[in-house]
């Protein structure tokens, strides 16, 4: 499989008209149905058909697109990162990190990026979504990851990139340790740690009828609550991403699932260096991973 074939698939795929994806690709048409003839041998079906005048994708041409135009984005972005090494310009990457949600979802597209341009200037920020969203407009952060329901200006791109699931956050002798999973119910008359920083997970707890929780308001790191879970305090609420020291253990919440979405968001139209656009393409390659 070349990655002409693949490039001009997606380009037909957008357009879904063999001429206007020729001059997109600026190839012959003749030449652009070539090299998609030769694709779809290769995966062994076609990927398009034509009814009349009509150009629509076929079942295995929808079930490969998304997989192709990552491909595509993951080969642009390294494109431009090799040529940004070769100019060797001063590279940076600004992320802001809204409450709870930590960078290990994205430190593989880091790495990559600092794998082609090793003197990257990496710097994350992290605060409140509204604090995150003035920095990116004041051009103080290329972009930030934050969550589904925060307000966006409609002038940021923005894209999902995962699921976050909340896990308890317990200490390590603590009895509910013994199960696997727990529910809702089994937290009934703990002290449930919760601030800024936690994601919101507790306080969806917080709002359902009859409940017997306990809240304790714990603000400042992540890592002062996990002291304070550790000592036997009260138990949390986090994201099962967080990575967690010895002296507590996690256990997965079953009934209710708590879930938020977490997506990558960026202001559109500003110009991006070659670390900015290739870290975002990366992400997007990656999302739901």
């Amino acid at each position: 499989m070349e990655l002409t074939q693949v490039r001009y698939f997606v380009a037909l795929s957008r357009s879904l008209n063999f001429t206007r994806a020729a001059e997109a690709c600026n190839v012959t048409q003749p030449a652009l149905t070539r090299a998609i003839q030769r694709l779809e041998e290769e995966l062994g079906g076609a990927l398009l058909f034509r009814e009349r005048n009509l150009t629509q994708l076929t079942d295995l041409g929808r079930t490969m697109l998304p997989h192709l135009d990552a491909m595509l984005m993951a080969a642009d972005s390294a494109a431009a990162l090799a040529d940004a090494r070769r100019r060797q310009p001063v590279a940076s990457l600004k992320i802001g990190l809204a409450p709870g949600i930590g960078c290990a979802a994205i430190a593989f597209a880091i790495r990559e990026v600092a794998a082609i341009l090793p003197d990257l200037m990496i710097r994350f920020e992290e605060a409140a979504a509204a604090s995150l969203i003035e920095a990116m407009l004041a051009d103080m952060l290329d972009c930030a990851l934050l969550p589904q329901d925060c307000d966006l200006p409609d002038r940021f791109n923005h894209w999902p990139l995962y699921e976050d699931r909340a896990v308890a956050v317990l200490p390590t002798n603590h009895a509910l340790t013994s199960r696997d999973t727990l529910t809702a119910d089994d937290l009934q008359g703990e002290t449930l740690l919760h601030g800024e920083r936690c994601g919101g997970f507790a306080a969806r707890l917080e709002t359902a009828p009859s409940t017997r929780y306990r809240f304790r308001r714990c603000d400042g790191a992540t890592s002062h609550m996990l002291d304070l879970v550790a000592a036997g305090i009260g138990v949390a609420l986090l994201s099962e991403r967080i990575a967690l020291p010895g002296q507590v253990t996690a256990r997965p919440i079953d009934n209710p699932v708590l879930t938020r979405t977490v997506r990558l968001a960026t202001p559109a139209g500003r110009p991006q260096g070659a670390a900015v656009s290739g870290f975002i393409k990366l992400c997007r390659a990656r999302r739901g991973t």
